[in-house]
């Protein structure tokens, strides 16, 4: 099986089919860091577990509409690693 690493471009907190930034896998064994920022440097969620999605809130505070960058740092089945940087709109 091919290996998959995807992210959507935007996504609408709470309701609707993308109701949380999540990575897209397939072939994933660990996944070292996936963090996101607000657009002042601030980091507003990190995880290592691969099933967890951001849900647009920091500290349980709902953040605005605006758009967030995003690292990962993956490591697939076969032994390949990859880091991915990106931006993802959040809508409300």
């Amino acid at each position: 099986t091919e290996s998959l690493l995807a992210l959507p471009n935007a996504f609408t907190p709470g309701n609707g089919v993308n109701k949380e930034f999540k990575i897209l896998i397939r072939g994933l064994v660990t996944l070292n860091y996936f963090r996101i920022w607000n657009r002042w440097g601030q980091k507003v969620f990190e995880t290592n577990d691969k099933n967890v999605g951001w849900d647009g809130k920091y500290r349980g505070v709902l953040q605005p509409m605006d758009v967030y960058a995003y690292t990962l740092d993956v490591e697939f089945f076969d032994g390949t690693k990859t880091t991915k940087k990106g931006d993802v709109t959040l809508i409300r």
